[in-house]
């Protein structure tokens, strides 16, 4: 393990992923209660930031407090809900038609911009084309979502996950759908989630303090802390989840952690007992 290479005192604000960090699935992980209540006691800014695409930033506030953390929709940034805020930036707040490859959740976090969505059926080409997890997607909306690609749309994917971890495994993820798009197409998305730093500097503009005075807890390399990494945030890797030890010999300078744990239970050891 890495020894601590920055001061605890440096840090404002704790940027953390929640799935094989916080929790795997419905179990929550070791030391997440606790680390989360240090970072609370000592007055430092917290967010969590995930690549989801499913559910709003409520249902993740809920499901951390029935976990016995404490949490507002508010400390939540998932890709959905920054996926919003990206089209609310780049069409100046006006009502643009979009073409989604996405569920419910991802409509909740895009309300706000008052989209008129056009179906599979639509001659009509969308100004953007929207692409996050689809459960129901078939062929007729990859259909759409090409001809509109080729005609102008923008092309946006939520996240570049190629796979989606569940219960039972892993199952297709958006990066699926976005490579059958741009295969097609030619055309390659701009993605707002993971490892792309629009997620962290979005986080780093609500919570208003410096790139090099935040943290980036997560357990993958090549999003979590690549993320980190591009925006000069400092790293934590914790391999709790994806990641092993084994993986981080000869990582690239890109993907390098500043700090390795177990799990939060061992990163609150580094950070916190040393205070």
């Amino acid at each position: 393990m890495e020894e601590k290479t920055f001061s605890l005192d440096y840090i404002e604000l704790f940027a953390i992923d929640l799935d094989g960090v916080v929790y795997r699935g419905n179990i929550t992980l070791p030391g997440a209660s606790s680390f989360i209540s240090r970072i609370r006691e000592l007055d430092r800014s917290l967010v969590f930031v995930t690549n989801s695409t499913l559910r709003p930033r409520g249902y993740y506030a809920a499901k951390l407090r029935a976990m016995g953390i404490p949490a507002a929709p508010g400390e939540i940034i998932t890709a959905a809900y920054a996926t919003g805020r990206y089209l609310k930036d780049l069409f100046d707040s006006s009502s643009p038609t979009i073409f989604l490859l996405g569920e419910r959740g991802l409509e909740e976090e895009l309300e706000d911009l008052e989209p008129r969505y056009l179906s599979s059926q639509d001659e009509e080409v969308a100004q953007a084309v929207v692409v996050g997890l689809d459960r129901k997607v078939n062929y007729e909306k990859l259909c759409k979502a090409v001809r509109d690609v080729m005609e102008g749309a923008l092309f946006i994917g939520v996240n570049g996950d190629p796979l989606w971890p569940v219960e039972e495994g892993f199952m297709p993820g958006v990066g699926v759908f976005l490579a059958a798009i741009e295969t097609a197409t030619g055309v390659k998305p701009f993605v707002v989630g993971k490892p792309n730093t629009y997620m962290l500097e979005l986080a780093i503009q609500l919570f208003g303090c410096e790139p090099s005075r935040v943290l980036m807890v997560g357990d993958k390399l090549d999003s979590d802390i690549m993320m980190g990494r591009k925006v000069g945030a400092k790293t934590a890797l914790l391999l709790s989840g994806v990641t092993s030890e084994e993986e981080l010999r000869g990582v690239p300078p890109e993907m390098e952690p500043h700090l390795v744990a177990r799990d939060l239970a061992h990163l609150g050891e580094l950070l916190f007992h040393s205070e």
